[in-house]
């Protein structure tokens, strides 16, 4: 039973972090009024440019920078679409995903020769300074100093968006951009650092996976967590704790699924990779009649609403 809870709760910790600082991001992407769907692309392309990252500088840390920056640039890309040019955001989101996948191929094969999968490249998986610990140092080594990088994160972000003049400007372009703009707040601006901001993360979550948690990139490694994170911000009531706490519970379904396959249980593989997934939509789905009851957890009033300086939101 020790063994059990120790596998479980190293296990979701390195799978739920990423899904849980992803969502993170995109709770800053539409506390500023933008609606972004495309987190999958942005882990995509962080895991992958994180990969290559570390194995053009030989060095894991670069790599997850690396993999921060493809996140920015996706969430550049969004910004751009949507808030200058005013398209759907919905529609940006999806053609991101499908860009991602496409560039996926071109740049595996670009780099490692394959269009499948990576070469085993510099890692950052474990914390062997924290091992002398006592009781719980052999688990704590054990987890990515990304695990505890996103919780210094979650702490700073929490901070920067609900206690100071610049967090409250960008939830106030989120909620009433015209109130906004009149009071002289820089909505453009806002809504960019907002994007900005979630695609660093969004990257920062997929280097967590390919760096934090193995070694290489695999085609189809993300495997939809870029969705669960949404479903994270819903769960969480569109809060940065409530989504990082979601995303956390998201990885716990995902571990437990590893263990169910570890034994001998009869039970086809096809429907215990499902369980993850399953389980989060029955979480979702009462959790939000509960919500509904309760009126608890309403995302910004301007979300997914364009902004335009002369006539205001579209």
């Amino acid at each position: 039973m020790l063994s059990f809870l120790k596998y479980m709760f190293i296990a979701t910790l390195r799978l739920g972090t990423p899904i849980a600082v992803t969502s993170m991001g995109g709770c800053f992407s539409q506390r500023c009024g933008i609606n972004n769907i495309g987190l999958d692309a942005q882990m995509t392309m962080g895991a992958l440019m994180g990969v290559c990252g570390s194995f053009w500088f030989k060095n894991a840390w670069m790599g997850v920078l690396v993999g921060m920056l493809a996140g920015v640039v996706m969430g550049v890309i969004h910004g751009f679409v949507v808030n200058t040019c005013g398209a759907p955001m919905a529609v940006s989101s999806q053609a991101m995903i499908m860009f991602s996948q496409g560039l996926t191929i071109i740049v595996l094969f670009a780099v490692f020769g394959n269009i499948g999968y990576s070469d085993q490249v510099a890692s950052i998986s474990s914390t062997p300074i924290l091992a002398n610990i006592p009781l719980v140092g052999d688990m704590l080594s054990q987890l990515s100093p990304l695990v505890y990088l996103g919780l210094i994160l979650l702490a700073a972000f929490n901070f920067l968006l609900y206690k100071t003049p610049a967090g409250l400007h960008m939830q106030s372009c989120g909620e009433h951009p015209r109130a906004a703009d009149t009071a002289g707040i820089n909505v453009t601006l806002y809504r960019y650092l907002g994007v900005i901001t979630s695609g660093a993360l969004g990257g920062l979550g997929g280097a967590m996976l390919s760096i934090g948690y193995m070694n290489l990139f695999q085609d189809g490694m993300i495997a939809g967590r870029g969705f669960l994170a949404l479903g994270a911000i819903s769960l969480g009531g569109h809060t940065l704790k409530g989504a990082y706490t979601a995303g956390l519970l998201f990885g716990f379904f995902d571990a437990l699924q590893l263990y169910v396959q570890t034994t001998n249980m009869p039970i086809p593989s096809q429907f215990v990779q499902m369980i993850p997934y399953l389980a989060s939509l029955l979480v979702i789905i009462f959790a939000s009649g509960e919500r509904k009851n309760s009126r608890r957890g309403i995302p910004p009033a301007a979300l997914g609403q364009p902004y335009s300086k002369i006539s205001g939101t579209r």
